[in-house]
């Protein structure tokens, strides 16, 4: 294929073109053929005889190669010329050696395949636009060298500055995260660690002490290349034999790193926002016992991971946090009191959610601007304890409102309230089961949940709010363990059809039920059977075992054998017996 500009070199060597620049050095430049694929540059090369040294890449010298992937400098080279790499579009990989001390304007201009470069301490300069239209630059390392930055460049992901005095026209590299080694840099968003020039690599992972005295890093940066396809931060790292403490996993350290597979974590703090965020290839991922809270963004994206264990020691889950994971279905441990908006949104094929069993309240996402649950087929819900979101109009009213796919609620004994409008609109629901200790249930609470059939409640529900049941026209059985018939707003309970529906009491209530006002509009009213009176709500310290609608069915002395086929509960963990 042939260059538009006309051919200016002296001779070629193994695919390479040169042009001499004295008796003994030669600089790269372009020739008749465009370079494609897997470029190595020679420190020597010999021609007619003499041997010289390649101590240039020229202008334009690569300039428009789309097809070339990867190019290795050697430690001859001194500079890389105006434009050199420019519109190199397959360009994923590339070591500029330490002997370069300048990068000429638009050197890597619209090299839009790049996702990390390090510039190393020998260079002083970088030209205008040198990275001008790499947007997919994620990670990249300022030298302690570098003293000028052109304008018009790109904005990195995250920027390391190695520099402790900030490079002139430093702002021109400004990555959405920045870590520097001192105040005298001025970012919106910047990290600052004393001890920034002490970073060091392990395994593929790049981390950098907190406090030496007391062996103390975070993880801030990976290797982006096709060979790095696990990442393994532990407890410890250990370099050259000084054993280091991981505390914190930083912001973006591998935000869309496109080649790894499996990710383990184990640090002694949080994971931060955006942290693996567009990690497409990402399929296991584990998180240790020590993981404290799960930033906004931090697996957003990676479609490929199908499973997440959440550790029990983990108390905030960041907006958006798991957004596009394949994931089928989620725990969340009683350590967790908050998830972010959208924190589950796009994950299109979330089935069942489990809120295992708390003492402490979790407060949800809303439903507004960007929905918890957008996009997610949920099919089961358990609730274990108290919940709190925005129920404002502007918030969507619930997490769960207006879900499609919904069938089988549980709401266990932990929770006092079901809140106004909660799962209103909810079409598939067919399935519900409240526990004992809930007190009330509010106004639409299960309006225009058309297909509901079956709704059982405990002991203690005293409320049922305004047309809490309105267009519930399929359900076919209504049961209340309430001794006291519970108090209705207005037409709570009326679009039920009462011909379908058999209303089941505790016994010796019946006459009481069918002289208060609602409840005595039901035709057929009858005794709860034994086999499904209300029990205690299933709990740690239990280990009783739970159907989808609440019912005991096997007590914790019991045990699981001869348990018919299905799904059930047992400390707010699904189990299936086939």
């Amino acid at each position: 294929m042939l260059l538009c500009s006309t051919p200016n070199f002296a001779f070629k060597v193994d695919g390479i073109y040169y042009n001499s620049l004295s008796s003994t050095t030669v600089e790269v430049t372009s020739g008749t053929n465009k370079y494609s694929g897997e470029v190595t540059i020679p420190e020597t090369v010999t021609y007619e005889g003499s041997t010289y040294s390649v101590t240039s890449i020229r202008d334009h010298a690569f300039a428009y190669c789309r097809s070339l992937t990867s190019i290795s400098i050697p430690n001859s080279v001194t500079s890389i010329g105006s434009s050199a790499f420019i519109d190199c579009s397959s360009l994923t990989s590339i070591s500029i050696p330490n002997s370069v001390t300048s990068i000429g304007s638009s050197a890597f201009g619209y090299c839009f395949s790049l996702t990390s470069i390090s510039i190393p301490n020998s260079v002083t300069s970088i030209g205008e636009r040198a990275f001008h239209g790499c947007y997919r630059l994620t990670s990249m390392t300022i030298g302690a060298g570098v003293l000028k930055i052109g304008s018009d460049q790109c904005t990195p992901v995250k920027t390391i500055w190695l520099t402790n005095t900030p490079p002139e026209g430093y702002k021109y590299l400004a990555g959405r995260i920045n870590y520097v080694a001192n105040e005298q840099y001025s970012f919106s968003n910047m990290k600052v660690y004393p001890y920034l020039s002490s970073l060091f690599e392990a395994d593929g992972v790049k981390y950098v002490p907190v406090s030496p005295a007391e062996r103390i890093c975070d993880a801030i940066d990976c290797i982006y290349d096709s060979t790095v396809v696990d990442i393994n931060i532990t407890k410890t790292v250990s370099y050259k034999g000084v054993e280091m403490k991981v505390q914190d996993v930083m912001p973006y350290i591998a935000n869309g790193q496109g080649y790894v597979k499996a990710i383990s974590v184990a640090n002694n703090g949080q994971i931060g926002d955006c942290a693996f965020q567009g990690c497409t290839s990402l399929e296991t991922l584990t998180l240790g016992e020590d993981v404290t809270s799960l930033g906004s963004y931090a697996f957003d994206g990676c479609k490929s991971l199908k499973e997440v264990t959440i550790p029990n020691k983990v108390q905030a889950i960041g907006e958006s946090c798991f957004s596009k994971v394949g994931m089928a279905s989620i725990s969340i441990p009683a350590s967790v009191v908050s998830i972010g908006d959208g924190a589950f949104a796009g994950c299109t094929v979330l089935a069942d959610v489990i809120i295992k069993d708390r003492t402490t309240e979790l407060t949800l996402g809303s439903n507004g601007e960007e929905p918890l649950f957008k996009d997610c087929p949920l099919d089961s819900v358990y609730i274990g304890g108290d919940i709190s979101y925005d129920s404002s109009s502007s918030g969507g009213y619930s997490p769960f409102y207006r879900n499609r796919s919904l069938r089988s609620v549980v709401i266990t004994g932990l929770e006092e309230e079901v809140p106004n409008n909660e799962f209103y609109g909810c079409t598939n629901l067919r399935n519900v089961s409240i526990g004992s200790n809930v007190k009330k249930i509010g106004k639409w609470a299960f309006s225009g949940c058309s297909n509901l059939d079956y709704f059982s409640f405990g002991k203690s529900v005293e409320s049922i709010g305004e047309e809490a049941f309105s267009d519930c026209v399929n359900m076919t059985r209504l049961i209340s363990h309430a001794q006291t018939p519970p108090a209705c707003g207005t037409q709570a309970l009326d679009d039920i059809n009462k011909w379908n529906c058999t209303l089941q009491v505790p016994e010796g209530t019946n006459s009481v039920y069918k002289a208060t006002d609602q409840w005595k509009d039901f035709f057929f009213v009858d005794n709860i059977p034994s086999a499904i009176e209300q029990v205690a709500s299933p709990s740690d310290s239990t280990g009783d075992i739970y159907d989808l609608n609440g019912r005991l069915v096997r007590t914790q002395a019991e045990g699981v054998d001869g348990l018919m086929p299905g799904i059930y509960i047992k400390n707010g963990n699904k189990f299936v017996v086939k």
